[in-house]
């Protein structure tokens, strides 16, 4: 099972520290070059010092040294040697190679004008580097006319000048450089493990968060039933799909207890007063006059058992199941025959529409639909009121029918939302020996195996109205 803390926390921490090894790689390799090349280019600032110090005029080529402001070159202390080479051989060195045994550096030819650079064991023994370049003296500004008058402008001799120093400090910088960085190496991606971890599983906190809540979610009457919030923006989606999916089980949990209740009350009221018809019958054996009335209430109540559960298997049979919608009813038709058998006069039959008012669906469940609407309204209209049925096409080009009529009872909003569950009745004493709150359970159930749609509205103070719309036909212009 994949794990979205341990991958993130994995792959974070794999770019994360691919990064930063990367980004320490360049920088020891950039620091590494620039601290050597700025190495490089103090020995040539150095030699070019040197250079400086070498004059020539008519009388020949002189090295105008001071010890005193240069040190480096004639003690013991960190020092530093530099020799030159005038027409090929040794024509000044620094007074530290003398104090050593191997008193010259090593001559190196090179092209005018151009550097080299070498590295070398100093005298001292030390690891050293030194530069080598060629070039002609300079002459003085002053003397720069005589010397080409006496001199003439023949091709003067160069010089070759060397300058070595030790490049101790210099690898230890470049080693303490390489050191940090492995360092580094080993600490940051432990370091970014660690913080990546954290990270995570602060982020992920409100999740963990959101499942306990889930974990301790019972649907139990002692437990007040509350919805989840939380103030992650990216878990507010989840949450709301959550309540919405918690309030649709919690009203079904709802609805199942009720029914159960329902079905309960239902069946032990017969089952009870059975038994106690049964008791008297057979305590009082031959009673003409309980015989007479025995057997026709033993009648009655056995069909009324018969006819709960005949409804409860027929919801059961069409809840979330399709049926066959092979045939063309004409609902207008079917609607004046079904009134014409049930001889109702006070229910009236209206169409609002100029198109044939056909639509291809199951017949014996259209007619099931339609027999229990109207007989709803029957049942529960008013006494000597009009029972209104409309047939028309709606604005989606759908055929509907509509049945309004006014009731005795006093009808709420919290009425319409339980009209069509199973066994419930305005009624709550459940005082009617014929109605037991089937028929708009079953029309919901049928209505959804034939693609229909059922509702129902309170148009006025005491009109109430069921729409059915079949929203798999369309009627064309």
């Amino acid at each position: 099972m994949k794990s979205i803390r341990k991958t993130l926390t994995r792959r974070l921490s794999i770019i994360i520290s691919l990064l930063v090894i990367a980004v320490l790689l360049a920088a020891d390799i950039g620091v590494d070059s620039w601290v050597e090349q700025e190495f490089n280019q103090a020995m040539k600032a150095k030699v070019g010092m040197l250079q400086s110090l070498v004059n020539e005029d008519v009388e020949g080529v002189e090295f105008e040294f001071a010890g005193e402001y240069l040190p480096e070159f004639e003690g013991t202390s960190s020092p530093e040697y530099f020799q030159l080479w005038y027409k090929d051989s040794t024509f000044e060195k620094s007074d530290t190679l003398a104090l050593y045994t191997i008193n010259e550096l090593p001559f190196s030819s090179i092209a005018l004008e151009e550097y080299s650079f070498q590295d070398i064991t100093l005298p001292d023994g030390r690891t050293g580097r030194v530069i080598y370049t060629r070039y002609i003296p300079q002459i003085d500004s002053e003397d720069r006319a005589e010397f080409y008058r006496v001199m003439g402008n023949d091709t003067r001799p160069s010089m070759v000048i060397a300058y070595a120093t030790s490049t101790e400090l210099l690898n230890f910088t470049l080693w303490f450089i390489d050191g940090a960085f492995l360092l580094a190496l080993i600490i940051v991606p432990l370091v970014v493990r660690f913080a990546v971890r954290n990270t995570v599983s602060y982020a992920l906190a409100p999740l963990d968060t959101l499942n306990a809540k889930i974990k301790g979610l019972r649907f139990t009457i002692r437990q007040k039933h509350d919805a989840f919030q939380n103030d992650v923006e990216e878990l507010e989606p989840i949450t709301q799909s959550l309540n919405h999916f918690i309030e649709d089980n919690y009203s079904l949990y709802l609805r199942e207890k009720r029914l159960t209740s329902d079905i309960a009350h239902e069946l032990k009221t017969p089952v009870s007063e059975l038994i106690n018809m049964t008791e008297v019958a057979i305590k009082f054996p031959g009673e003409i006059r309980l015989e007479k009335d025995f057997k026709p209430r033993v009648l009655q109540i056995g069909t009324r058992m018969k006819n709960i559960i005949s409804g409860l298997m027929l919801i059961q049979k069409y809840s979330f199941k399709s049926l066959e919608l092979t045939d063309e009813i004409d609902i207008q038709k079917l609607v004046t025959q079904l009134i014409e058998i049930k001889e109702a006069r006070n229910v009236k039959v209206e169409v609002s529409s100029n198109f044939q008012l056909s639509v291809k669906s199951n017949r014996v469940a259209v007619e099931s639909i339609i027999n229990n609407l109207i007989d709803n309204a029957i049942e529960h209209g008013k006494t000597d009121t009009e029972i209104l049925v409309n047939c028309g096409v709606n604005c989606s080009r759908n055929v509907y029918l509509r049945v309004t009529n006014k009731v005795g009872t006093e009808i709420n909003e919290d009425d319409l939302k339980h009209m069509f569950e199973p066994l419930w009745q305005k009624d709550a004493s459940r005082t009617s020996e014929d109605n037991f709150g089937l028929g708009l359970s079953i029309v919901d159930a049928l209505c959804d195996a034939v693609c229909a749609e059922v509702s129902v509205t309170k148009t006025a103070e005491e009109d109430i109205s069921f729409l059915l719309t079949f929203k798999n036909e369309t009627i064309g212009p």
